[in-house]
């Protein structure tokens, strides 16, 4: 027996349909969908407990979607012997269909990290999952597995992402498990072998920068960056127009940016590096990715003589990695030499003094110390050089 319901919120039109459609029923599901109003700003067709379409009930559908025009129009949950039928009508390349999620459960899986978005789960010797917290949005997960799979099609070295499942009532998707230590480990583990590590971290970020693509479904790390300004608390009107003609004054670029390059991020599995996190690939000038390194390692650093947390080694250690990183990276000690070979290093710095506004000056993870640290930046660094560089404000 075919049942569908139909619910309007805020102008969109939520469909969901249960049983099978055949030339039988046809036209009852053709008279259900008629209901959908016309001025409705897109449709999503919930087929999840449609067990089976023909012929005649494609043609209905594909008259839904000749009426919604341009407007958003998704299928969605379309189980594996449905999505067959779709993808060998060709009803797959013409419209915007997903498949249903496949069912998991992580009940006695090891936890093996947890982070802002999720946590990661051990599903077995080959496999993780990155398990969503609940609120998530589904398009920023099929968005942030659409950029893994990207990166690795590009020869970025990363895990290979697998599909997107359901596992106790959250969304996740499952990668591959890197059996390795992060750069940040094998560091603390042995010193010794600290310009060897280092060098690898070079290689790594020198590859990454070296890609490029015009894809248009990887975002502009620059516009990005633009739109978060909005959330920069604590300073004046005149500072956060500034931050704006900072940032609109970056040059364009269509160099691969990871956006968090760190050493904790980077895998190193059979002598070879491998990044995971790849949640915010973008596209932009590579000082983006490197002055984010100069951010987190030299003005998100502990105090002297204190523990870096993040990085888990004294501060001077972490100073030592990033002058040996800058020396391995750029084949000099000073921002002023480098710049003579890069004409773009000048923008090295002040991008990062932009981070540090971006990240410090965001609600109250760093605490009042850094807050104060971000602000000088701010005005004795970032400010004066905008100036220089577009002019005063008017």
């Amino acid at each position: 027996m075919l049942k569908t319901s139909l619910e309007i919120k805020d102008g969109y039109a939520y469909i969901t349909a249960e049983g099978s459609v055949n030339s039988a029923n046809a036209a009852e599901f053709g008279n259900a969908l008629a209901a959908v109003p016309e001025d409705i700003t897109g449709v999503t067709l919930d087929i999840a407990n449609i067990e089976y379409i023909s012929s005649a009930g494609l043609r209905v559908v594909l008259n839904l979607k000749k009426r919604c025009g341009k407007k958003p129009f998704h299928i969605v949950n379309a189980s594996s012997e449905v999505m067959d039928v779709f993808e060998m009508t060709g009803f797959a390349e013409i419209m915007d269909i997903s498949p249903a999620c496949r069912k998991i459960s992580v009940d006695g899986c090891e936890v093996i990290g947890r982070g802002a978005c999720g946590e990661c789960y051990r599903i077995d010797d080959e496999t993780i999952i990155k398990l969503y917290y609940g609120n998530a949005d589904p398009a920023f997960i099929e968005h942030e597995k659409s950029l893994s799979k990207k990166a690795f099609v590009m020869g970025i070295p990363t895990a290979i992402s697998y599909d997107i499942v359901e596992a106790n009532g959250r969304k996740g998707v499952v990668y591959e498990l890197i059996k390795s230590k992060t750069l940040g480990e094998l560091i603390r583990m042995d010193d010794s072998r600290l310009d060897e590590y280092v060098a690898m971290y070079v290689d790594i970020c020198k590859k990454v920068n070296s890609i490029h693509t015009n894809d248009p479904e990887i975002p502009s790390f620059k516009e990005a960056n633009r739109a978060d300004i909005a959330n920069v608390t604590g300073i004046t009107d005149r500072e956060r127009e500034m931050l704006y003609r900072f940032i609109d004054s970056v040059p364009e670029g269509d160099t691969c940016i990871h956006g968090d390059l760190n050493i904790n991020n980077i895998m190193v599995q059979d002598g070879e590096c491998c990044l995971i996190d790849m949640g915010e690939l973008s596209v932009g000038m590579p000082m983006f990715d490197l002055s984010r390194i100069l951010f987190s390692m030299v003005y998100a650093n502990a105090e002297k003589g204190e523990f870096n947390s993040f990085y888990k080694m004294p501060s001077e250690k972490v100073t030592e990695i990033y002058e040996k990183f800058f020396r391995g990276f750029f084949g000099c000690d000073t921002a002023e030499e480098a710049e003579k070979n890069n004409p773009d290093v000048k923008w090295l710095y002040p991008l990062a003094w932009f981070r540090a506004c971006m990240s410090m000056l965001k609600g109250e993870r760093w605490g009042e110390a850094m807050r104060s640290r971000a602000l000088g930046l701010l005005r004795e660094k970032l400010i004066p050089f905008t100036e220089r560089e577009c002019g005063n404000m008017k």
